[in-house]
C-alpha cells in the first residue's frame, strides 16, 4: 500500500533469517501439445492472451524451475515472485522455450515478463533475447535489469531502494517489454520462441510469460479536442528499455499548457502516437477535462526523473473529476523511495471520473484515486513499485470515497497490494495534530486479475462499509495474503460490513516477516496491527486453491458469515482460527456449507487456537480431525532423545494447548504451533513462546521401567523459577517443579538435567509449561548409572512414626518420585520404615525427594530389624543434603546386612520442619 501524509504504515520487527529460498531445478521435458491459454472462469476479460513460460516446450537444456515448498524463510526467490511460481531459466546458446499460438487470431504485439542478471555493482543491464517463428529467426527483443534487483540483506528488510548485490537477499527480480513483432504477424496455428543466442549477452534469461495480441489500429484523434504537439510537445520513439532515451526533449511545459488550454476551451486533450517526455520533479495537473490517447501500444508519456532524487514527488497525473483513456505510462523509477524517483501514475478525485484503457509501468502506484462515483476500468498495471489501484478517501486532499468501481482491471507484479480498499480514519499531522475522514461506503471491486504481487495482497479490503469484492482472480502472492478483509494499522477506519464472493485464490499467502500468512483472511491486524473492529463480512462462494499456508485465516473480527467456500490442497490447514500471528482473542463467525479437500499429513479441515473466539460450525463437508497419535506415526524411543518439535498430532485441545501460535517455522509442522528455527547443534527447530498454562504432548515407547534422567536442551534470557514440568497420561508429575538457569539469549542452549521415572511401555508423557520465558529444543532419556541390583523395598509396605495432611509413608515405595512422606511438623526425631515381606540381604539404600524440591540438608541415620522391634544401627545419624544439581538423591551403603525391616530416622531438616521422603529403595546389591 502506498504512504500517505502522515504516519501511517508502522514498522513490524523483522524476523532474522538468512538467504532465500532457492527453487528446485526440474529436467526439461517434452510438453504436451499446447492448449489455447485458459482464462479464468472470473477475473478480468483481456483483448490478450497469457502463455506460461512452464507451460511451453523447452530445448535445448532449458530447465523449468518451480517452487516446490512454501518458503521456510521471510525472503524472496525468482520462483516465488513469478507468476504460476514457475519459469524457465535458460543460461546457454541455443536454449529456449517455445509455444504454439492456439489464439485463432495473429499475434503482432509481445510484452515479455523476464529477469536478467543484475550488473556487478548494482543498476541493472541491458541485453537482447531473440525471437523465432516457426525456427526462423525473426528479431532481437530489447530486455533490461535496470528496474529490478533490490536487496534486502544487511539490515534492509522489505525495502526496495537498495542496490547494492553485495548485500544480498534479493528481490525484484521479474520486470516487463514490450514491443510490436517486425514483418508479418505471427499466425494462428504458428509456433514462437525465445532463444538464447550467441549474440545475446546477458549470462541467463529467467522467462515467466509473454502476452501476445493483434492490438487495434491507433484511435484517431477525437472531434474537438487538442493535440499536445499543438502547444509545442515532442515525440521521442526511442526504446526507452529501463531508462529515458538520451536526447529526448522535456515536453511538461507543453502539455500542462495545453491541458490548461483544453480546459478553458472544454475541450478533449489528445495525446498522439509517440513517447513524450515529463523531465524533472513536477508533474501534470487537469481539472474536468478528459484526456484521450491513440491506444495503449501507441500514446506514452514517460516520467523521467533526475535520480538519485531528493525531492518528494507528486503524481505524474493530480486528476479531479477527469476521464482518462487509452495511452502508457512510464517512468525510470528503480525504487518505491524518493532517492529512486518514485511519484504515482495517476492521483484522481472528484466525482464522476473515469480512467479506463490505461497501461501504467514503473512508477510508485498506478492509481491512488478518492471521490465520489469514480471508475477504473479495463487497464493494465504492471511491474508497479507500490499499489497498482488504490481507492481511498485522502487522494488529493479528499475526505471520500464513496461509490467507487474498480472492474475489469489486469495488475501483475505490483510492491504492494495490486488492488486496496483503503478507509483512513486519521492521518496526524507535522504538528501532532490529527486530520480526520469520512469512512469509505459501497466499493465495488469486481471481476479484475491480480497476478503476482512481490510485496503485498492481490486484493485487500480495509475499512469502510458495503463494498463488494466479487468475482476476482487472485494469484501467486509472494508474501502476503491473497485477499484480505480487515482494517489498516491503528489509523485506518474499521470495517462495518463488507461481501466477498465468487473470487478465486490460487498459490496465495506468504512468509513475510516469517509469519506464514493465510490466503485469505477475515480481521483487524492489517499491516502488524491487532486493533480495531472488523465486523459483518460475509464471505461465500470462493475457492481457494494450493494456499501456501492456511487457506482461510480469522483474527479478531464479529459475526462473520463464511458459507459455501471450497479450499483445497492447502499448504497448511483448511481454514484456522487465530492462525500464527493473527491473534483472535474474541470474535465471532457462522461457519457452514465449506468444502476442505486435498489436506497434506498432519493438517487439518477446521483448527481454532483461540479460547474467546464462538465459531459455529453447521453443514460443512471436510474430514473429521485426527485422534491424537505421535508425530510421523511411531512414537518416540526411550532412551533416546525426542524433539520439542515433534509434539502429537490432533490439534488444539488434544495434542497442544496454547495461547500463542506465533511460530515461524512454518514449513515444519501443519499447525505453525511456537515453532522457531533453532541455533543449537544440529539445527531444526525448538519450541519457543513458552507462557503459563500451556502444554504439549508426546506419545514415546518405553523400553524398560526405571528411573531416567531427563536432559532438558533450553534456552533463556533471565533465569526461570518453576518452568515445567512433566506428568504422565494419568496426570501424576514426574518430574516436581524444574527451575532453569539463565543462558543469557533464546538461542543460547544448555541442558538441565532432572531425574524422572517412568513405567515400561508406551504412554503419553505431557510437557507443562508453568512459566514462560524459555525455549526448548528436545528432551533427552538416558538410563541412570545405577549399580546393577533389585529395589526390594519397590511396592512393599511401610511404616511411620506419623505424618501430616495427605503424605502418608505409603509414598515411599510407590515409584513415583512427586509423591512423598512427611512427618507431622515441628517435632523431632520422626522415622519411616519399609516391610520387605522376609529378611533379605541388602547394602544399599537410596533416599530421594522431588526432582523440582530446592536444596536441603536433613540429618538421619539407618537401622534395620529381623522381628520390626529391636532394630540395630546399619548407618551412624549424619547430616545428608539432597541437591537438584544430583537429582536430590542420598545414597547410604552398608556391609551387606540381612534384615526385614529398614528405618531411616530424621532429626533435623533445614529446608521444612519436618521428617520428608519420597523415594525409599532397598536394593540388593
Amino acid at each position: 500500500m502506498r504512504m500517505i501524509p502522515g504516519p501511517r504504515r508502522l514498522a513490524v520487527a523483522a524476523v532474522a533469517a538468512a538467504g532465500a529460498l532457492c527453487a528446485s531445478v526440474l529436467p526439461a521435458v517434452a510438453a504436451a501439445p499446447d492448449a489455447p491459454p485458459a482464462r479464468p472462469a472470473v477475473g478480468a476479460a483481456t483483448p490478450f492472451s497469457v502463455y506460461e513460460a512452464e507451460a511451453g516446450t523447452p530445448a535445448g537444456g532449458a530447465a523449468v524451475r518451480s517452487l516446490t515448498s512454501a518458503p521456510a524463510t521471510p525472503y524472496s526467490s525468482a520462483a516465488l515472485e513469478a507468476s504460476g511460481h514457475s519459469y524457465v531459466h535458460l543460461d546457454g546458446t541455443g536454449q529456449s522455450v517455445q509455444w504454439t499460438n492456439t489464439t485463432g487470431r495473429p499475434v503482432s504485439f509481445l510484452n515479455v515478463r523476464a529477469s536478467l542478471p543484475d550488473s556487478a555493482s548494482g543498476g541493472g543491464l541491458t541485453a537482447t533475447l531473440d525471437l523465432y517463428v516457426d525456427g526462423v529467426f525473426r528479431q532481437a527483443l530489447n530486455l533490461n535489469s535496470r528496474q529490478s534487483w533490490v536487496y534486502e540483506g544487511n539490515g534492509n528488510y522489505n525495502t526496495s531502494d537498495d542496490q547494492n548485490p553485495a548485500d544480498g537477499d534479493p528481490r525484484v527480480f521479474w520486470d516487463e517489454s514490450h514491443t510490436f513483432v517486425t514483418g508479418t504477424p505471427i499466425p494462428a496455428g504458428a509456433t514462437f520462441s525465445l532463444r538464447k543466442d550467441a549474440g545475446n549477452g546477458a549470462s541467463f534469461y529467467d522467462v515467466d510469460s509473454v502476452d501476445v495480441e493483434d492490438p487495434p489500429a491507433p484511435s484517431a484523434q477525437p472531434a474537438n479536442s487538442l493535440s499536445i504537439t499543438s502547444c509545442g510537445a515532442v515525440p521521442d520513439d526511442t526504446p526507452t528499455n529501463g531508462a529515458a532515451a538520451s536526447g529526448s526533449v522535456d515536453s511538461r511545459a507543453a502539455i500542462q499548457d495545453c491541458i490548461d488550454q483544453a480546459q478553458t476551451q472544454n475541450r478533449t486533450l489528445w495525446i498522439p502516437p509517440g513517447t513524450f517526455y515529463v523531465k524533472g520533479t513536477q508533474g501534470l495537473n487537469a481539472r474536468g477535462i478528459t484526456i484521450e490517447g491513440a491506444g495503449l501500444w501507441y500514446s506514452t508519456v514517460y516520467r523521467d526523473v533526475p535520480v538519485p532524487n531528493s525531492t518528494p514527488l507528486a503524481a505524474l497525473f493530480d486528476l479531479t473529476s477527469c476521464t482518462v483513456r487509452n495511452f502508457h505510462i512510464d517512468a525510470n523509477a528503480v525504487s518505491r523511495s524518493t532517492i529512486g524517483g518514485d511519484g504515482g501514475a495517476m492521483d484522481t478525485t472528484g466525482t464522476g471520473w473515469l480512467a479506463e484503457g490505461i497501461w501504467t509501468q514503473h512508477t510508485m502506484s498506478g492509481f491512488w484515486a478518492s471521490g465520489t462515483g469514480g471508475t477504473v476500468r479495463d487497464s493494465r498495471l504492471t511491474s508497479i513499485w507500490a499499489d497498482g489501484i488504490n481507492v481511498n478517501n485522502v487522494s488529493l486532499g479528499a475526505d471520500t470515497g464513496n461509490d467507487l468501481t474498480v472492474t475489469g482491471n489486469f495488475v501483475r507484479g505490483t510492491g504492494d497490494d495490486a488492488i486496496a480498499v483503503n478507509s483512513v480514519a486519521y492521518n496526524t499531522d507535522s504538528d501532532g495534530s490529527r486530520t480526520y475522514y469520512h469512512p469509505m461506503t459501497d466499493v465495488n471491486v469486481s471481476d479484475n486479475t491480480s497476478i503476482a504481487p512481490w510485496g503485498g495482497k492481490g486484493v485487500a479490503v480495509y475499512g469502510g462499509s458495503g463494498h463488494q469484492v466479487r468475482n476476482n482472480y487472485i494469484s501467486d502472492t509472494a508474501r502476503y495474503i491473497g485477499l484480505g478483509a480487515g482494517r489498516f494499522g491503528v489509523n485506518g477506519s474499521d470495517l462495518l460490513s463488507a461481501t466477498l464472493t465468487g473470487n478465486t485464490v490460487v498459490r496465495s499467502g506468504g512468509n513475510a516477516y516469517g509469519q506464514g500468512q493465510p490466503a485469505l483472511h477475515i480481521g483487524n491486524g492489517g499491516d502488524g496491527q491487532n486493533t480495531g473492529t472488523v465486523d459483518d463480512v460475509t464471505v461465500t462462494g470462493n475457492t481457494v486453491t494450493d494456499s501456501l499456508y492456511d487457506g482461510i485465516g480469522f483474527s479478531t473480527s464479529t459475526g462473520t458469515l463464511l458459507k459455501d467456500n471450497t479450499v483445497s490442497h492447502p499448504g497448511r490447514n483448511g481454514i484456522a482460527i487465530s492462525p500464527p500471528f493473527y491473534p483472535a482473542p474474541t470474535g465471532s463467525a457462522t461457519i457452514t456449507g465449506n468444502t476442505v479437500t486435498g489436506l497434506t499429513a498432519g493438517a487439518s479441515a477446521y483448527v481454532d487456537n483461540s479460547t474467546g473466539f464462538t465459531a459455529t460450525l453447521s453443514d460443512n463437508h471436510w474430514p473429521p480431525p485426527a485422534p491424537e497419535g505421535p508425530f510421523g506415526g511411531t512414537p518416540a524411543a526411550v532412551p533416546g532423545t525426542v524433539q520439542a518439535e515433534d509434539y502429537d498430532t490432533g490439534g488444539q485441545g488434544v495434542a497442544y494447548d496454547v495461547t500463542s501460535v506465533n511460530g515461524n517455522a512454518n514449513s515444519y509442522r501443519a499447525d505453525g504451533v511456537d515453532l522457531d528455527d533453532t541455533a543449537d547443534t544440529g539445527g531444526g527447530h525448538n519450541l519457543g513462546w513458552t507462557g503459563s498454562g500451556q502444554w504439549f504432548r508426546y506419545t514415546v515407547d518405553v523400553a524398560a521401567a526405571g528411573t531416567y534422567t531427563l536432559g532438558l536442551r533450553i534456552a533463556a534470557p533471565s533465569a526461570v523459577t518453576g518452568a515445567l514440568h512433566l506428568s504422565d497420561a494419568s496426570g501424576a508429575d514426574l518430574t516436581g517443579a524444574v527451575d532453569l538457569p539463565a543462558t543469557g539469549d533464546w538461542q543460547s542452549w544448555t541442558t538441565v538435567d532432572t531425574p524422572v521415572t517412568l513405567s515400561a511401555g508406551r504412554q503419553t508423557l505431557t510437557l507443562f509449561q508453568d512459566t514462560g520465558g524459555w525455549n526448548i529444543n528436545h528432551l533427552a532419556f538416558t538410563a541412570r548409572s545405577e549399580p546393577a541390583g533389585t529395589d526390594l523395598a519397590a511396592g512393599r509396605p511401610t511404616g511411620e512414626s506419623g505424618h501430616t495432611d495427605v503424605y502418608p509413608s505409603s509414598n515411599v515405595t510407590d515409584g513415583n518420585p512427586s509423591t512423598y512422606w512427611e512427618s507431622a511438623g515441628s517435632a523431632f526425631p520422626q522415622w519411616v520404615q519399609v516391610d520387605l515381606g522376609a529378611a533379605r540381604s541388602a547394602s544399599r539404600v537410596v533416599l530421594r525427594l522431588p526432582a523440582g524440591w530446592g536444596a536441603r540438608t536433613q540429618t538421619l541415620s539407618l537401622t534395620g530389624s529381623t522381628d520390626g522391634t529391636a532394630f540395630t544401627t546399619l548407618e551412624p545419624s549424619a547430616a545428608h543434603t539432597f541437591d537438584p544439581a544430583t537429582g536430590n538423591t542420598v545414597t547410604l551403603t552398608f556391609p551387606a546386612t540381612t534384615r526385614r525391616y529398614f528405618r531411616v530416622t530424621v532429626t533435623a531438616n533445614d529446608g521444612w520442619p519436618a521428617g520428608q521422603v519420597s523415594e525409599f529403595q532397598v536394593w540388593d546389591r
